[in-house]
């Protein structure tokens, strides 16, 4: 984490493997960081929006 911050990037903290689904394909998460596949000009979104996402995933 501390290297990819100290390049500029955020970091957000999934939670453990056993979570991992909560970033599969088809959840909220999923596209979450810069916008659908539909968005030519997608813009990164914040630790707070990928947060939101990730806790509204349902299996």
């Amino acid at each position: 984490m501390t290297f990819i911050e100290s390049i500029g990037y955020s970091v957000v903290d999934a939670g453990p493997l056993a979570d991992s689904w909560r970033q599969a394909t088809d959840t909220p998460v999923w596209g979450t960081p810069y916008g659908p596949a539909s968005n030519e000009k997608g813009r990164p979104a914040g630790e707070d929006a990928i947060r939101a996402a990730l806790a509204t995933a349902t299996r």
